[in-house]
């Protein structure tokens, strides 16, 4: 059994990792995927920093008991969390690894149904005042509430505020300069 845990990683935080290892030792996975989007479909009027830029931060910032994959830069754009999985769902039973956020809107999802019928959700909490009520089957990953987010980093960048703890050191000052260079232009 394989996880996917995609996203835009634009740039990769803290939560990211925290998600990725609760759910790795929730989950006991084969293998466990992270896989940043190529060109993701609901958010192609915001800036994102290159596919490689977040793909190699990926890399950085990861164990090796997780792997990097560079499959939705490699399929037809946009990418469709539907053609990933249908990609790896052909050799393995696919655990699809969501926020509660998703889940929310998970019935606009391009092919929804078929995503369900390919593979098994798995979701982590995200801050919601309400119980998200769906007939979605899915399993419930208890992961900690963590109030980071890459749109939260991107603005304290610009803001010239520190970032510091939010995302590894390792990156912080490639996501600080490839940031505040972007906001510049």
């Amino acid at each position: 059994m394989i996880v996917l845990f995609g996203g835009t990683f634009n740039p990769p935080h803290i939560a990211h990792k925290i998600i990725a290892e609760v759910a790795y030792d929730e989950l006991k996975p084969s293998r466990f995927l992270i896989i940043p989007a190529s060109v993701p479909p609901h958010k192609t009027n915001n800036f994102i920093v290159d596919f490689n830029i977040r793909y190699n931060w990926l890399k950085k910032v990861f164990s090796s008991k997780f792997e990097i994959s560079n499959i939705e830069n490699k399929l037809p754009k946009p990418s469709y969390s539907f053609q990933t999985i249908e990609y790896f769902s052909k050799k393995d039973k696919v655990i699809l690894l969501i926020g509660e956020d998703s889940l929310l809107n998970f019935k606009k999802w391009y092919k929804w149904e078929e995503i369900l019928k390919k593979c098994t959700l798995a979701v982590y909490p995200r801050f919601f005042k309400n119980k998200i009520n769906t007939d979605i089957p899915y399993i419930k990953i208890n992961s900690p509430l963590i109030d980071i987010s890459s749109t939260t980093i991107r603005n304290r960048i610009t803001q010239k505020k520190t970032i510091n703890g939010m995302v590894e050191d390792k990156i912080k000052d490639e996501i600080i300069k490839v940031y505040t260079y972007f906001t510049q232009i």
